[in-house]
């Protein structure tokens, strides 16, 4: 399933998962958010100012990330980032 990913109108990216994924993607999206404002579990995906982390500065790969290690880390449904999706868009989730 292609996912479209929007955080604004000039920043859009895609991602490519399983039906079984992509059918959740709504649900799941503050687990994700979560995540990524959690100081603890997500060092990565953070912005650093003097030193010091500001907030989260991330793009699709991160939820790519989240979806395949933390998530479904032991499924086998693995998301991908894709930047021409050939197939029709099913989903759009926007941060």
């Amino acid at each position: 399933m292609i996912i479209k990913v929007k955080f604004d109108d000039d920043f859009i990216q895609y991602i490519s998962c399983s039906t079984k994924v992509g059918r959740k993607i709504n649900c799941i999206q503050e687990d994700f958010l979560d995540w990524i404002f959690d100081e603890e579990k997500n060092i990565k995906y953070w912005a650093i100012e003097n030193g010091e982390r500001i907030c989260p500065s991330y793009d699709a790969n991160a939820l790519v990330e989240w979806l395949n290690n933390v998530r479904f880390k032991r499924g086998i449904a693995k998301a991908n980032l894709i930047t021409n999706p050939q197939l029709k868009v099913k989903k759009i989730v926007y941060y």
